[in-house]
């Protein structure tokens, strides 16, 4: 090698091992930004959050204090005292229910007990002396004693069975102020927040697929959390004894300890990281939380591939020009040669293998843009709410839920595109709406086969409410039907395929709405898998997801209703399974073929000394295409789309290689040519599988990144 081309090349090294240290110094950077995002936008959501609740309760305090302020400074009649806390009600959208509780015979000297209850959801009062003794310190009077024993208190969450609902009361002590008894305490103002409340605001503020908030009374209680039978049930204090991750009970331990900050933890049930941000609500002595996935407030996976990509590549080129100075101090050999190519062809493979690991790897979108997996109740009672305020603006009714639920026991793919699925579907009906409305589904996917849809009645049953809970009209439904889905499969076999079930109603004038039986779920989360048989096998294949979620559809017909009122921006039940491929089986099945094509050629190549006979090397190249050709043909068959798959690239880039060798061998066996007769075609050789594997590294490229 000449002098001044060792040095260019030894500058080019230089050059690249300084892009490569850049590239690694900026993806630490990137990396490091990309945290410190996280952490920004975890802190900056939580302190929005602390700010929406502590408002909330700000006004519900200022709104006590002002009304206890009233009832110590006059004196009230029975209606007075009805009205007024009828009128803070109903001026305070926040506060569900308002009472005025006395000390024995403080309002009355001929009544011992008075306290009415305004309840705004029933439009009803209730004398709460008519049914228990309030005053005496017992289960159930904490609401009223301890702040007549303490003073201004938030009470921890407790159940409203005539309600059904969960509630947070503040109260506040109102004195005598003149008499003898001046200054002493003459009863309470009590305010009742329904746990709901704080959920949606929690809610409107989580990030991501599936981050979610929690809230916590003065004793640990929680009053919100995702998983709603914790709800004044569980303590901050149990989790943290049945928590063996140590971040996340030291996270657990700082809301116990009135303290702010974050930790990170890894959560095995989405086999991802976590971020857990706490703090403190100090004008309730409530504690918060939320905690979100990492990867939901960094940006797109895609990008941190390309920086891996980039990386790779650019140290791969450093190897390529290390070898080429290692080997170029003189004149190559044919060994030299050969082990050139053989180290060349291991670095395209390895870049080929890597982008193809970061693209099977990569996690496909969950839901629709207009509607993210729902995993709790919270989710799901903030979609039902903007149906409903949808409904009260367009002045019709609102719809009737019905929590529908799935179990799919049977999947099996027909061809490309249609799908058998078989299995349960249940739903509860509103007892009082079951006779007035028509009972069934429909999968509006259904092919048009003759036979593709199976559904018919298994059972049904009248379920009586229990406390707190409404009764409902369980119906059963056995089906097996045949879907036609749009299944995506250009980035075949890293294609990730997503089967999307939807349920509506047999009738779109029946003003239904389908959601998801979360409660029927012991879990709900999309790792978990729920709703699926786990004796499914889908063979070549590995089921990823699980999960509900919305879309919602217009109509540009009235199907004979005279109005379509009810038909625009219908909503969509859909049950989604996301299902990837095992790369073996689709590597065995198509890519044999072709590297056994690309050997034989090869060996053909290094058997064929100079003739004049050519006839054949085209015979045996001919035979090599059509090998391949038929199993491009059952690749097709296999797989019926308009689109160019990409393991096409395959086997375009082995016709290319058929041809090019072909074009070869007949210029080396007729004639002379310096390029090729060096080392008898050993040039050629060397760059056989090089060229085929930087064929297939430039397709991924620009396939997939």
């Amino acid at each position: 090698m000449k002098k001044m081309t060792r040095i260019i090349l030894y500058l080019l090294l230089l050059l690249t091992a300084g892009f490569l240290a850049f590239n690694v110094i900026s993806y630490g950077r990137y990396v490091k930004s990309q945290e410190t995002q996280a952490i920004e936008t975890g802190e900056a959501i939580t302190a929005s959050l602390k700010t929406d609740i502590e408002t909330l309760l700000h006004t519900v305090k200022a709104a006590g204090d002002e009304l206890g302020q009233k009832f110590g400074e006059s004196e009230f009649t029975d209606a007075e005292v009805k009205d007024l806390i009828r009128q803070v009600a109903l001026d305070y959208p926040e506060i569900r229910g308002v009472t005025a509780c006395y000390e024995k015979y403080a309002f009355s000297e001929t009544q011992a007990l008075y306290c009415p209850y305004y309840n705004k959801s029933s439009q009803s009062y209730l004398d709460v002396g008519d049914s228990y003794d309030y005053t005496v310190k017992r289960d159930g009077t904490a609401w009223y004693t301890d702040v007549v024993e303490f003073g201004e208190a938030w009470a921890n969450p407790y159940y409203g069975a005539a309600a059904g609902e969960w509630f947070v009361d503040y109260g506040v002590p109102f004195y005598y102020a003149s008499g003898p008894k001046k200054g002493q305490i003459r009863g309470i103002i009590d305010f009742s927040l329904e746990v709901g409340d704080f959920k949606r605001i929690v809610h409107g503020l989580t990030v991501g697929k599936a981050g979610y908030g929690f809230i916590t009374s003065k004793n640990g209680s929680f009053i919100t959390h995702p998983n709603a039978d914790f709800v004044g049930t569980q303590t901050v204090q149990s989790l943290l004894a049945e928590e063996n991750r140590p971040r996340l009970k030291a996270a657990y331990q700082g809301i116990i300890d009135k303290k702010s900050g974050y930790s990170e933890f890894f959560d095995a049930e989405h086999n991802d990281h976590s971020l857990i941000f706490y703090d403190q609500l100090e004008i309730a002595d409530f504690g918060m939380g939320m905690v979100f996935f990492k990867r939901d407030m960094m940006d797109d996976q895609r990008q941190r591939n390309r920086r891996y990509i980039k990386m790779f590549l650019t140290f791969s080129v450093l190897c390529v020009l290390a070898i080429t100075l290692y080997f170029g101090r003189d004149v190559l050999d044919a060994m030299e040669i050969e082990v050139i190519s053989l180290l060349a062809t291991l670095l395209l493979i390895a870049n080929v293998v890597f982008i193809g690991f970061l693209q099977h790897g990569s996690v496909g979108s969950l839901g629709a843009a207009e509607s993210p997996p729902v995993i709790d109740t919270s989710s799901l009672e903030a979609y039902v709410s903007r149906q409903n305020s949808r409904a009260e603006a367009l002045k019709i009714d609102p719809p009737i839920v019905v929590p529908t639920g799935i179990y799919v026991e049977r999947i099996d793919f027909i061809d490309s595109y249609n799908v058998n699925f078989g299995g349960v579907v249940w739903q509860k009906y509103p007892l009082d709406m079951s006779d007035e409305i028509e009972v069934g589904i429909r999968f509006p996917q259904t092919s048009p086969f003759a036979e593709a849809s199976y559904i018919e009645e298994a059972y049904r049953e009248s379920v009586k409410g229990k406390e707190g809970e409404a009764g409902y009209l369980l119906v059963g439904f056995d089906y097996r039907v045949t879907l036609r889905l749009n299944l995506k499969y250009a980035d075949f076999p890293f294609d990730k395929r997503h089967l999307d079930i939807q349920i509506t109603p047999k009738s779109q004038n029946d003003n239904l709405i389908f959601v998801p039986d979360l409660n029927s779920y012991d879990f709900t989360s999309p790792t978990k898998l729920a709703g699926l048989n786990p004796d499914i096998v889908m063979s070549g294949n590995e089921i990823t997801r699980s999960y509900f979620n919305f879309s919602t559809k217009s109509y540009d017909f009235n199907m004979g209703y005279g109005s379509k009122a009810f038909l625009e921006n219908t909503s969509i039940l859909h049950y989604n399974v996301h299902i990837k491929r095992l790369l073996l089986n689709a590597f065995v099945t198509y890519l044999i073929p072709i590297f056994v094509a690309l050997c034989l050629i090869y060996i053909l190549i290094m058997a064929c000394g100079k003739t004049e006979a050519r006839q054949g090397i085209i015979e045996s190249m001919a035979a090599f295409f059509f090998v391949l050709i038929f199993s491009h043909i059952d690749l097709r068959k296999d797989i019926v789309t308009a689109d160019v798959i990409f393991m096409e690239y395959f086997y375009f880039a082995t016709y290319f290689m058929i041809v090019a060798s072909t074009l070869n061998l007949m210029f080396y066996t007729k004639n002379k040519t310096s390029l090729f007769d060096f080392n008898d075609n050993q040039i050629y050789r060397a760059v056989y599988f090089p060229i085929f594997f930087a064929i297939l590294l430039t397709a991924m490229l620009v396939k997939f990144y």
